[in-house]
Order: C-alpha cells, then sequence, then structure tokens
C-alpha cells in the first residue's frame, strides 16, 4: 500500500456535502443568499462555444480586476478561489521549519494547508472577544515565524483587525510575509489592498465567493508586489481559473448597482437580526461581515434543532470549547431574518403525559399490572381496580401501582421481584405487550402544533420505552424536549415538578400547558403553577374522575387529547382583556 508523506499522516480531510439538500434556508457557509447578479446568469447563458473548448484567457479579467483594485494587472494573479490562494501563498514561503502566525479561532483550511509543508501553525486565542490580539501577536513574532496571517474581518468572529495595527505589523516585521485574508471585506467597506503598493510583504487575498455570489464558481485571487506575484505563479496551475469564472467575473464586477445592493440588504437584515436577537436575550457579537455569530448560551443546541427542524440550517462549533454555545449565522434578506425571530421566539410549551394521553395503554401496561397481580396472587384483576388505586393518588409508576394492589390484600413480595415479572410482560427487550399500544392522538395534530407551540413529554415511562413507542409511531421528532422517569432521582418522580422544570429551563417558554389523565398529574401542574389539562383514558370516562382531576386542580378536563383545540381556544379567550 503506498504511503503518503509524513505530514498527511492523521491529517482530517475537509469533507464537503457530495449532494444537496433541500433546505428552506440554508445560512452554514456564509454564502450570498440572495445569489448573483442577473448580469452573471446572462453571461454564463451566452458562452461561446470556443469558451468551453479552448484554454481560457485571462486579460479582460485582469484588466477589470487592476481598475478595480487601482493596481497593476501584473500585480494579481487569479486563483480558485481564496482556499487556492492562500494554499498557494503558504506553498511558496513556508517550509518544512518554517511557522505561520494567526488568532483562535478562525477560518480552518490554512491550519491544513500549514500541516501539509510540516510548518508549525501557532494560534494566538483572542483575550477579549472579539478584538484582535494585537499585543500577544506581536510577542510572538520570533525567528521560526515566516508569515503572519490575518483574516478581516474574521470568520466566525466577526470582527476586523485595524488598518495601523496592520502598518505597525507590516512595519516591525518587513521580513515576514503578512497575508491579509479580505474575504468579507465589502462588508465592513474596507480593504488593504493599498498597502501593497507601499509594503512589499503584504500580501492580500481576495474572494468573490460571498460578495458577488460566486461560491459554486471558485473565484479568487492575490495582490501583492509583483515579484510576490511571480513566485506565487510558480505555485499556481497555468489555467487554474476556467472560462466560466473569466465571463462571470467580468460581468459580476461591471455590475456595481448589485453589489451595493447586496452590501444595504445584509447591512439592514443585520441590523434586525441582531436587535431581535438582544431583545431575546442572547447575545449577537458585533460583526462586519455578512454573519453573525451568536452565544445562545444554555440553549444553543436547542435552537440550532428548532431551525433545523423547520428546514434552517446555521453552523454549529458543538465539538469547539470556546464557541459551544455559539451558533453562526449567515444573514439573509430582511423577510427572512423575521421567519427566523418568529421560529426562535417565546412560546407556549404544551407538556404530554403519555401513557392514557398521547398512547391508549389498556393492552399494554394494563395487561403487565393484571398478568403481574396474578402471578403473585392468583387472582384475577380488573381494569376498574386499576382505575380505582390510580385515582388514589401517588401510584404514578405501574410497579408501584402494582405493588399497592398485590399488598392490599396482604401479599408481600420483593419489589424487584414484582418489577422483572412485571417487565418480562410489557418490555421483554421490546417483545412484551408494549407492542399492543395504539396511538390516540392524530399525528397531524402534532405537526399543526409544532409550528405554533413547543411541544414536550413529561413521562413515568424509563427512557428506553417511551422512545421505543414514540418512535414506533413516528412523532418523537415533534417533540423538542422529552423528560422520562430515568431522568430523574426517584424522590423526584411525579407529582413532584422536577420533570416540568427541566423542561422550561431548556425551552424558550411562556407559559406551560399540562396534559395528563392521573391525579398526580393534575397535582404537579399546580405544584409549578402550569396550566394543568385532565385528559380522561380510554378506559375511565367516569364522573368521578372528572370531579377528581377538577379538585387536584385541573383546570379544565377533556374527553380526548384530541380535543386540545379546545382548550387552546379556551386560553386565548382568558387572555383577551374584556
Amino acid at each position: 500500500m503506498l504511503k503518503p508523506k509524513k505530514e498527511l499522516i492523521g491529517l482530517n480531510i475537509y469533507e464537503t456535502d457530495l449532494y444537496p439538500k433541500k433546505w428552506d434556508m440554508k445560512l452554514d457557509c456564509n454564502e450570498n443568499y440572495i445569489g448573483p447578479s442577473t448580469a452573471v446568469l446572462n453571461a454564463i447563458k451566452n458562452l461561446e462555444p470556443e469558451q468551453i473548448s479552448h484554454y481560457p484567457y485571462y486579460g479582460i479579467l485582469y484588466d477589470v480586476l487592476a481598475h478595480n483594485f487601482e493596481v497593476a494587472s501584473s500585480n494579481i494573479a487569479l486563483t480558485n478561489g481564496a482556499d487556492e490562494a492562500l494554499s498557494a501563498v503558504i506553498n511558496t514561503y513556508i517550509s518544512k521549519d518554517d511557522a505561520i502566525l494567526t488568532v483562535k479561532p478562525s477560518f480552518a483550511m490554512p491550519g491544513i494547508y500549514a500541516q501539509t509543508t510540516g510548518a508549525k501553525y501557532i494560534e494566538i486565542p483572542y483575550k477579549t472577544k472579539w478584538v484582535y490580539p494585537f499585543e500577544e501577536i506581536i510577542k510572538s513574532v520570533s525567528d521560526e515565524v515566516k508569515m503572519i496571517l490575518i483574516t478581516t474581518p474574521n470568520n466566525p468572529t466577526g470582527d476586523i483587525v485595524p488598518l495601523e495595527q496592520i502598518v505597525e505589523l507590516l512595519e516591525k516585521f518587513p521580513d515576514k510575509a503578512v497575508v491579509i485574508d479580505e474575504t468579507y471585506s465589502s462588508f465592513a467597506g474596507i480593504s488593504n489592498i493599498c498597502l501593497t503598493e507601499k509594503y512589499n510583504n503584504a500580501i492580500v487575498i481576495k474572494s468573490f465567493s460571498k460578495d458577488y455570489g460566486l461560491a459554486g464558481l471558485r473565484f479568487g485571487c492575490i495582490v501583492s508586489d509583483k515579484n510576490n506575484i511571480d513566485n506565487i505563479k510558480r505555485v499556481l496551475s497555468p489555467y487554474n481559473v476556467n472560462s466560466v469564472v473569466v465571463k462571470a467575473g467580468v460581468a459580476a464586477l461591471n455590475d456595481e448597482n448589485y453589489l451595493n445592493m447586496i452590501r444595504n440588504e445584509v447591512t439592514r437584515s443585520k441590523m434586525l437580526l441582531s436587535e431581535e436577537l438582544i431583545n431575546l436575550g442572547f447575545k449577537p457579537y458585533l460583526s462586519h461581515a455578512n454573519f453573525l455569530l451568536v452565544d445562545f448560551g444554555g440553549k444553543c443546541g436547542l435552537i440550532y434543532e428548532k431551525l433545523k427542524s423547520n428546514n434552517i440550517i446555521v453552523k454549529s462549533f458543538a465539538k469547539n470549547e470556546t464557541l459551544k454555545n455559539c451558533l453562526r449565522i449567515t444573514v439573509p434578506t430582511f423577510s427572512a431574518v423575521q421567519r427566523i425571530i418568529n421560529l426562535i421566539k417565546s412560546r407556549d410549551t404544551l407538556v404530554f403525559d403519555m401513557d392514557g394521553v398521547l398512547v391508549d395503554v389498556s393492552s399494554s401496561y394494563y395487561e403487565a399490572i393484571k398478568h403481574t397481580y396474578k402471578h403473585f396472587t392468583g387472582k384475577e384483576l380488573s381494569s376498574e381496580d386499576i382505575n380505582n388505586a390510580k385515582k388514589l393518588g401517588g401510584l404514578n409508576n405501574d410497579w408501584d401501582l402494582t405493588r399497592h394492589l398485590i399488598q392490599q390484600y396482604g401479599f408481600k413480595f420483593s419489589y424487584d421481584d414484582i418489577v422483572n415479572v412485571f417487565q418480562k410482560h410489557y418490555w421483554d427487550d421490546g417483545e412484551g405487550s408494549i407492542n399492543n399500544e395504539n396511538l390516540l392522538i392524530d399525528a397531524t395534530i402534532l405537526e399543526d402544533l409544532s409550528k405554533k407551540y413547543n411541544l414536550a413529554v413529561f413521562t413515568g415511562r424509563p427512557r428506553e420505552e417511551a422512545y421505543y413507542t414514540l418512535n414506533k409511531f413516528g412523532i418523537s421528532k415533534y417533540f423538542q424536549k422529552i423528560v422520562t422517569m430515568t431522568d430523574l432521582p426517584s424522590d423526584k418522580q411525579k407529582p413532584n415538578c422536577e420533570g416540568l422544570r427541566l423542561i422550561k429551563k431548556d425551552l424558550i417558554t411562556d407559559e406551560i400547558i399540562y396534559f395528563g389523565d392521573t391525579v398526580d398529574d393534575a397535582k404537579c401542574a399546580v405544584s409549578f403553577g402550569a396550566y394543568g389539562v385532565g385528559v380522561l383514558p380510554p378506559n375511565d370516562k367516569s364522573r368521578e374522575l372528572i370531579k377528581l382531576l377538577y379538585d387536584s386542580g385541573a383546570k379544565v378536563v377533556i374527553s380526548s387529547i384530541n380535543d386540545v383545540y379546545d382548550v387552546l381556544e379556551k386560553k386565548a379567550d382568558e387572555r383577551v382583556p374584556n
């Protein structure tokens, strides 16, 4: 087996998606949300056959770039995106015993390119979020450092490096390559290209992916002293940029109105997104780019999943200790921002008990109780006996209920033995009477409710059994939080309200409306200050249970969970002032 050079061993591959996913909003890669200008699309449509069959000519593109940047065309090298530009510059100036100095966090690819050369990649962490650690950078420059890499605005933080600090680095270290990645500079209204005329150690990298919407064409360039450009071209392939890029690039650069429109829309939308997130109690950091880095605290994972479940993808940093509570959101259009905010905004949470509310357990749990009772007593047990015991309260756990019924007639057996017999009948590693259960709620109701409310489950079932049933009926996807018996200590089970506390802690919510079928559920709701709704289970629609639920604190009692809309309408009416 062939082995690569040692610098590549253990190096992670930067994986990319092979096929497109149909996101409503793709906001994870900082791409231009609006897309390229009409001029670009028309230019591509009007390609001549020879522009495809012949190698490309770059003269016109060089001329347009030189005019826009106010430099000579000999100061420019075309590249296949900013990625190739970074790779080429590193391969031109960095050798095995050298080092590159930059900040952390920042764009990942330069570190990978450095590792392929065997060079050191020194990352200086931010001392203050997110202020360029200029003094620390100065102190870290050593003889082995041959390159100082600056990304301004930086990704993912969005901060910019002040011009005077870049100038000081250029002047203080004239023998070091100061590489300035300006991928997002159009949104900041800045450029450091002017520095390349005065300082021959300044190398500026440009990308046209974000501002001009050409990410799919991979168009970038390098601007620097002519001698630097000549050296870098020795590393680049002769026809590294294709004819489509040439045609599209010229059209894009000549469409000044489009670029102004993009800048204005991003500025307007970013301001709205930032203001709304602050109002919701989150911390968006000041960004000079087309994205916002937002600290969502402990609700970061919840919001990521909430957006994803609504077909919106943003960038998560769950594995990055510094950014683990942050999401990076590409700024979309003004109207799209409003949709994002509406999804994140606080809303009422509907919490459902499972047994007797979402799921009919008359042929599963009830049968397991009867089976276990008969196993230990030799006697038959009726559903009415079980219902009467449930009405006593304090027996929310069916293992406890079964033991109570057995002990009621003077029988005493080990609790573990009772649980084992019960579980063998009910669970049996997914082969037991759990498979006799039926869904009580119409799944389309859950789908509809999930668009307007947070949905959660608070159940006395063990976690494995709860997820088994929810997944079996295909409804687990509708719940943003599921609290089971396994998630709570033994002294915090219902009617203790710890489960509701955990739900409120992890969701952005105003009020909790709790749907349960037992006295313990109603008491739990009262104890927490939730709006308790009694739901009559399939096997007990008695007046006695209705009265008990009301007496235990239920605000309303419904015959079936499918009457949920009646409750929500009643709640809405109660909120309307007289």
